[in-house]
């Protein structure tokens, strides 16, 4: 089990460190409460039934759609901006994709998928088996639109952070259904605002990643993969000649448009922003 990890966890009931500790389960002697221990790993919580397991994708900051390479430089930025001693839990860190941008960091990640990649596996909506104000840092990188129930992680995540601590959040906007069926929410900005004031949290950085011509491509692809094959033979090849050309004068405007860019809500006054990126902070 990683060391770090093993220092600081707690019985989820009576915040009192485990003190009976064998190969596959720990137990707390106050309250009785045990975890198991599975291949080194503390599994807090089952496995949800909505839980949505994916296979592992390379990921890095020039791989992947062009909202992703934006999450990469967005992430980055924030971690160099701590110091070095500053303790980062990563929630809902899956295979670790972002992982690369932790190295030589006091670095946990958690799952409700025990993940070979993460440290534990717990919902933290249920349970924290954690002190209060333990981590400097919080990520929350393209889950919180996973989460149902998401009042209950905030608060939990508002509990485990540091008074000056940052969450930092990655969520999309203008983007397709993923990981169906267990996609349940997008936000406005606006609910984004009014979340942070809700759960106690001040709002260092609020930002949307803006790109025109990556918005135009996700309508064609959507004509491309679920639309065109639904038609007739000869409907569907004249369709296709089309959609080539549609897409040939697409990319003869990219160089016209450019790339994408972050820029604030407010300012930008595009209604289709692709993602917004976040810095939550828990007041002093």
């Amino acid at each position: 089990m990683n060391q770090l990890l093993s220092s600081l966890l707690v019985c989820p009931d009576c915040k009192q460190p485990f003190s009976i500790k064998e190969e596959n389960v720990w137990r707390c002697a106050n309250d009785g409460r045990e975890v198991c221990i599975h291949e080194g790993k503390p599994v807090f919580t089952p496995m949800p039934e909505t839980a949505h397991v994916y296979e592992r994708i390379e990921r890095g900051p020039d791989q992947g759609t062009p909202w992703r390479q934006a999450n990469w430089k967005f992430l980055q930025e924030q971690v160099q901006g701590q110091n070095k001693e500053a303790l980062i839990f990563d929630v809902g860190a899956g295979h670790g994709d972002f992982a690369r941008i932790f190295a030589g960091r006091n670095y946990l990640s958690v799952d409700v998928i025990p993940y070979p990649e993460v440290d534990l596996a717990c919902d933290l909506g249920e349970c924290i088996p954690f002190k209060e104000n333990t981590f400097d840092m919080l990520v929350l990188m393209n889950v919180l639109e996973h989460v149902y129930h998401f009042h209950e992680l905030l608060d939990a995540l508002y509990y485990l952070l540091k008074p000056g601590g940052s969450l930092v959040i990655a969520v999309p906007f203008m983007i397709k259904v993923h990981q169906a069926p267990f996609d349940f929410q997008r936000y406005t900005h606006y609910s984004l605002e009014q979340m942070a004031r809700q759960h106690g949290f001040e709002i260092a950085l609020l930002e949307g990643y803006y790109d025109p011509i990556f918005f135009v491509g996700e309508g064609t692809r959507n004509l491309r993969f679920w639309v065109l094959p639904k038609l007739p033979r000869l409907s569907r090849w004249f369709g296709r000649g089309l959609l080539i050309l549609i897409e040939g004068l697409i990319a003869l405007m990219k160089p016209l448009i450019g790339g994408g860019y972050v820029k604030s809500p407010e300012t930008a006054k595009n209604p289709a922003a692709i993602g917004y990126h976040l810095v939550f902070k828990k007041p002093k």
